[in-house]
């Protein structure tokens, strides 16, 4: 890309008294801002990274060779338990339409927002953002329209092996979409005076670029200022995020006690050092919501690229791009607080108690002398090896310091304080997979319940984050949705869809949130258990549809229901013998007197069969088999037939008289002596409470019944 040049060096006064106000404004935020960065949040960031890498760097500055210097993962291992945990799923979009006509194309905002998601690998993004605030406490997003639109040369000639190859020049479109991006905890500076998001005045994210990356980032910038802008210096180019390579370069040797070299100007001051006449520019973008302004200032001369300086803000939501959430959230204050400083305290006693019982078993091993400086000894036979012999004139001359044993109260407290850092976090044995298993879907639920409850409020905050992530997306589509196209997307039963998108479907009044569904705690497990009591309980309500019902619950175990159906030619139905269905092992543990006759089994279906009767189940049940059984049961007088009492029920309210009872049972007792007076739950468990409330509804009704089950 061809570089721009002047010698005409920027002054603000030239473009007249806007562009002098506009720097004065500009310098007091930055001055602000930098300045709470430096002294507060840097520290805070520094502090969070070192004890969630593990940093030893710091003890091994203040320690002999010989000591131990271990720093115990823990804070680490914390962090990476709950990261999988949390965000073990995509969110779930829902669009709610203000009117009765927007309700009508939530479904297809929906449908946009998936794609969104995938196109913009939200994925990667949201793990970014995820550890972010859980490392230091809080964790931003950059929403954008993004736009990548290259002029390229291709290869027109098919066969690549001709001497002469013709290329043809086209544009070739990389993305044109919205797009979120996770923004560096040391690169972004704001108002600290306001604590509200959406209070805040201003907002700087400081970047240090190239020529090339600032003239592809910022295409709307103004050819003569982005010239007196690259004949300037480049700024300051500090790397504020230095201890990251701080702690690479103390890792780079293992050997303990090893000495750290560090340049005059510090660790990873040259990362942005103009090499290999590669120069390095100082960039701020600085949004100022409230005076509907968005500008970007480079270099050292703080030469604003845009024509006048500033422009309105370009996306028509007109807020601040940055979203931020909190882990842990504290009134008054900003900045959340991440899980490192939460178990700070005991994270560095953990550490102290490693390493003291570590240098005690090398004082052990390894013992000091008491020697008579007339005795004649050899300094280097002073070492514990086996059999052997310190030859000195004086027999009393060395005596060896004996030190004890390392008591178990060492150990003990080594555990006590891994659980109090476990009571700090909120991430119990269960969670890190030191807890037993569960066997119910209850059980599991139970379990969930009490454990990272802490985890809930963050869940929460980071649902607010995606609802305005995706606010921000539907605004800038309203805006800059050029022409109807067709996604790709995967529906509630697995199968690919491919709705059409319209500009009209994004037209008007909606409110979106975004649901954060978390595996706390075998969450994935919880759902599968509940799919299969569901099941049970609803394959055999004649007005459920056995394929989609089917259809549903195989998608929680990333299955499609083609790769379980059967072909449309085979005919053969189910097998024969139940055991075929579940094999040898499964009917081991089987009792055989709950098994349903033959033919019978629930959900069966039902159609004529080749012998003129009805088929269940695969089985043909002879015509003359049915009509006797039809018989059997129209078949009047008492005592005819079984089930000859069912075609007369007993109308309890004109008979004054008490309900009938089993078999064996007598019908009246003693005053006082009924165990049973209504006739129900003899004895069992079983939930017989019936609901009266006539609004009900059947649905909810059935996960209540589900929810007994488990």
């Amino acid at each position: 890309m061809a570089k721009l040049s002047s010698s005409t060096m920027y002054n603000a006064q030239d473009y007249g008294p806007k562009e002098v106000e506009f720097q004065r404004i500009f310098r007091i935020h930055l001055e602000d801002a930098r300045a709470y960065f430096v002294s507060v949040i840097k520290p805070r960031l520094d502090r969070s990274y070192k004890l969630y890498i593990s940093y030893n760097g710091d003890r091994a500055a203040q320690i002999k060779s010989w000591q131990a210097n271990i720093f115990v993962p823990y804070i680490m291992s914390v962090v990476e338990t709950m990261m999988p945990r949390i965000i073990d799923a995509r969110p779930e979009f829902t669009v709610k339409g203000r009117t009765e006509a927007d309700q009508a194309k939530s479904e297809k905002q929906q449908q946009l927002a998936d794609y969104f998601w995938e196109l913009a690998k939200m994925d990667v993004t949201s793990e970014d953002f995820v550890r972010a605030a859980l490392v230091y406490g809080t964790s931003f997003l950059q929403v954008s329209w993004k736009k990548d639109v290259r002029t390229l040369k291709f290869l027109e000639t098919k066969d690549t092996t001709k001497k002469k190859l013709v290329w043809k020049t086209r544009e070739k479109v990389f993305y044109d979409a919205p797009f979120c991006e996770w923004v560096d905890n040391y690169s972004l500076w704001y108002d600290w005076h306001n604590t509200d998001r959406k209070s805040k005045q201003y907002w700087f994210k400081r970047l240090v670029l190239t020529e090339d990356e600032i003239l592809r980032r910022y295409p709307g910038g103004d050819k003569a200022r982005l010239a007196m802008a690259f004949a300037s210096p480049g700024g300051d180019l500090t790397d504020f995020a230095s201890i990251r390579q701080q702690t690479k370069q103390t890792h780079t040797s293992i050997v303990r006690g090893a000495t750290i070299s560090t340049s005059a100007s510090g660790y990873g001051s040259d990362k942005y050092q103009n090499i290999n006449a590669i120069k390095m520019y100082e960039v701020f973008e600085y949004y100022r919501p409230f005076a509907d302004s968005f500008a970007v200032v480079v270099g050292g001369s703080q030469v604003p690229i845009f024509k006048n300086a500033e422009m309105p803000v370009p996306f028509d939501f007109k807020e601040s791009p940055f979203i931020e959430t909190t882990y842990l959230r504290i009134p008054g204050e900003f900045e959340g607080v991440g899980l490192p400083l939460i178990m700070e305290n005991p994270q560095i006693m953990l550490n102290l108690v490693k390493n003291q019982r570590l240098d005690a078993a090398t004082m052990s091993i390894h013992k000091m002398w008491v020697v008579n400086p007339l005795a004649n000894i050899n300094k280097d036979e002073l070492v514990t090896r086996p059999f052997g012999i310190i030859y000195s004139i004086d027999p009393g001359g060395v005596k060896e310091i004996q030190f004890s044993d390392i008591k178990a109260s060492a150990y003990r407290e080594e555990e006590m304080l891994k659980s109090d850092m476990r009571y700090s976090s909120g991430v119990d044995d269960f969670s890190m997979g030191v807890g037993g298993g569960a066997n119910s879907a209850t059980e599991v639920r139970h379990l969930r319940e009490s454990t990272l409850e802490r985890v809930r409020l963050f869940v929460n905050h980071l649902g607010d984050a995606y609802s305005d992530v995706l606010r921000y997306w539907m605004d800038m589509s309203r805006q800059l949705f050029s022409k109807e196209m067709t996604i790709r997307i995967i529906g509630e039963d697995g199968r690919e869809l491919f709705p059409l998108i319209e500009k009209d479907d994004l037209m008007g009044l909606f409110d979106y949130r975004a649901t954060v569904i978390p595996s706390i705690a075998g969450q994935i497990d919880i759902k599968k258990k509940q799919d299969m009591d569901l099941f049970q309980l609803l394959i055999n309500l004649p007005f459920i549809d056995p394929r989609k019902l089917t259809a549903k619950v195989v998608t929680d175990w990333n299955w499609t229901l083609d790769s379980v159906a059967k072909a449309a030619d085979d005919q053969s139905g189910m097998p024969q013998d139940p055991m075929g269905m579940m094999g040898a092992e499964g009917a081991q543990g089987m009792d055989m007197s709950q098994m349903p006759p033959e033919g019978m089994m629930p959900g069966a279906p039902m159609g004529p069969s080749p012998l003129g009767g009805q088929n269940i189940q695969g089985r043909a049940i002879p015509t003359d088999v049915l009509r006797g059984a039809i018989e059997m049961l129209r078949k009047p007088g008492e005592g005819a037939s079984p089930f000859a009492q069912a075609s007369s029920p007993i109308n309890l309210l004109q008979s004054g008289g008490i309900p009938p009872t089993v078999r064996g049972v007598p019908k009246s007792r003693p005053a006082g002596k009924t165990t049973n007076p209504r006739g129900m739950n003899r004895g069992g468990k079983v939930n017989t409470t019936v609901a009266t409330n006539k609004k009900t509804s059947t649905e909810s009704n059935l996960m209540n019944q589900a929810a007994n089950l488990q």
